[in-house]
């Protein structure tokens, strides 16, 4: 009884969430999506317009290519703790949905290139190519 507060452990993360986690570190920015999601849509088109590159988990493709499919949704629930799409990670980290993704915006690019192993040469160039 000391005037300590202690915060509760998140519970241990599962097999499936430790891929995705890994999953999600591999790309500098991963959507996971659903066929016919407004917001996600409207993530994709803004990210497009940046020329920024993405990679796109589409949940609905991935139910039908993969065993046990809700076993991947479930741990990507429990990775971000939310049941909607879009769900945007950039540098390996959730940031959340469309609102989270168009308040970071103004800054994505810096961001990127902060977050890249070589100070941004690589995403750089994959912008240059792009323009």
């Amino acid at each position: 009884m000391g005037g300590s507060s202690s915060t509760p452990q998140p519970p241990p993360l599962s097999e499936q969430s430790k891929k995705i986690a890994q999953e999600v570190k591999e790309n500098a920015i991963v959507i996971y999506t659903k066929d016919g999601c407004g917001y996600c849509v409207k993530a994709k088109n803004e990210l497009y317009e940046d020329k920024i590159h993405y990679t796109e988990k589409n949940l609905n493709t991935i139910a039908k290519v993969i065993p046990n499919p809700e076993e991947y949704v479930r741990g990507l629930m429990d990775l971000t703790r939310q049941r909607t799409v879009p769900q945007i990670f950039i540098c390996g980290k959730f940031v959340g949905g469309y609102t989270e993704l168009n308040a970071l915006r103004p800054n994505l690019a810096k961001i990127l290139e902060t977050c890249s192993v070589d100070n941004g040469e690589t995403l750089r160039r994959e912008f240059t190519s792009k323009i």
